[in-house]
C-alpha cells in the first residue's frame, strides 16, 4: 500500500516513514498540506496520514481538500494539540481514524489495516 505522511516535524515524519517501511508500506512524505496536494495530482496513494497543525496549510484545510479532490483516499488524522478537539472536527469531515499524539505505532498500523 502507498501511504503519504504529512507532518511538519521532520523527526516525527522520518520516524513514521521508517516505521511504516519496516511494515512493507511504500511511504511518501510532505511537510505540509499544500505540498501534499500538489504531489497527489500525479502520484496516487491509498492512504494519507496527516497532522492537523502545520504551516502553509493546516490539517483541517488539507482534510477538506482531500475529501473534495480525492474522495477515494483514506485519511488518518493525528494531533497532539491540547484544548479544542480538532480531531473531532476531522471526524466531522469524514476521517474515520484519528490518533492523539503521542500514539503507539501499533495504533497507526491498526488504523491503516482497518481499510475504512
Amino acid at each position: 500500500m502507498r501511504v503519504l505522511v504529512i507532518e511538519d516535524n521532520a523527526e516525527l515524519r522520518e520516524y513514521l516513514r521508517l516505521a511504516l517501511e519496516m511494515q512493507d508500506y511504500q511511504v511518501l512524505t510532505a511537510e505540509h498540506g499544500r505540498a501534499a496536494l500538489a504531489y497527489l495530482n500525479g502520484h496516487p496513494v491509498e492512504a494519507v496520514i496527516t497532522d492537523l497543525f502545520m504551516p502553509e496549510m493546516d490539517g483541517i484545510e488539507t482534510v477538506a481538500a482531500l475529501r473534495k479532490q480525492f474522495p477515494e483516499i483514506r485519511v488518518i488524522a493525528m494531533s497532539g494539540r491540547p484544548g479544542v478537539d480538532y480531531l473531532a472536527v476531522a471526524r466531522e469531515l469524514g476521517v474515520k481514524h484519528t490518533l492523539r499524539k503521542p500514539f503507539e505505532i501499533t495504533e497507526l498500523l491498526a488504523a491503516l489495516k482497518d481499510g475504512g
